[in-house]
């Protein structure tokens, strides 16, 4: 058994795509998955399964979804393993933000084959990306005009893939589950 964590992109935003989380607990047990448990109402699903390619396992979650709430959602996966190693590479790089900086995690859908140069920064400098893998984005996000970058549309924009951020707060929450 491998323990997963399923980000479910854009549910329970501005009153679109609602999902009660007992009720995506109970869907995930329903088809089978062990040790389901949700974290937050922006779609965070911890769970057991077979160890299995991913794709068909997205695949599985994303049909489950439409099943079940009547609407498709981009499901990002990944394994509590992965969770630790990113959480680790933000420590290592020794990153401490400023007072008014926050980090974030940014997790791809798909791999990205292409390059991008680090640290690689927004139009308006308010978000810069200091660490990338094939998957997983590590970002400071700086004020501007008062308000804080976020990186979702600019790492969407220079990857063309579907993407969803965490702090990583919410993932050590998530490891912990």
């Amino acid at each position: 058994m491998e323990r997963y964590i399923a980000f479910l992109r854009g549910i329970n935003v501005a009153g679109q795509k609602l999902i009660k989380m007992e009720a995506l607990r109970n869907s995930f047990t329903e088809v089978g998955f062990t040790g389901v448990k949700t974290y937050i109402q922006s779609g965070n699903v911890v769970f057991d399964a077979d160890a299995e390619d991913p794709e068909p396992l997205i695949q599985r979650i994303e049909a489950l979804i439409d099943k079940s709430f009547g609407f498709h959602t981009d499901v990002i996966l990944r394994k509590n393993s992965d969770i630790e190693f990113i959480l680790n590479t933000m420590e290592s790089l020794k990153s401490s933000p400023e007072e008014d900086n926050k980090q974030y995690i940014t997790f791809l859908k798909t791999a990205y084959s292409g390059q991008l140069t680090i640290p690689l920064f927004s139009k308006n400098k308010d978000v810069e990306i200091i660490f990338h893998n094939n998957k997983d984005f590590i970002s400071v996000s700086n004020m501007h005009k008062g308000k804080y970058g976020f990186p979702n549309a600019f790492i969407e924009k220079n990857t063309g893939i579907p993407t969803t951020t965490r702090n990583p707060a919410t993932l050590s929450k998530l490891l912990g589950m």
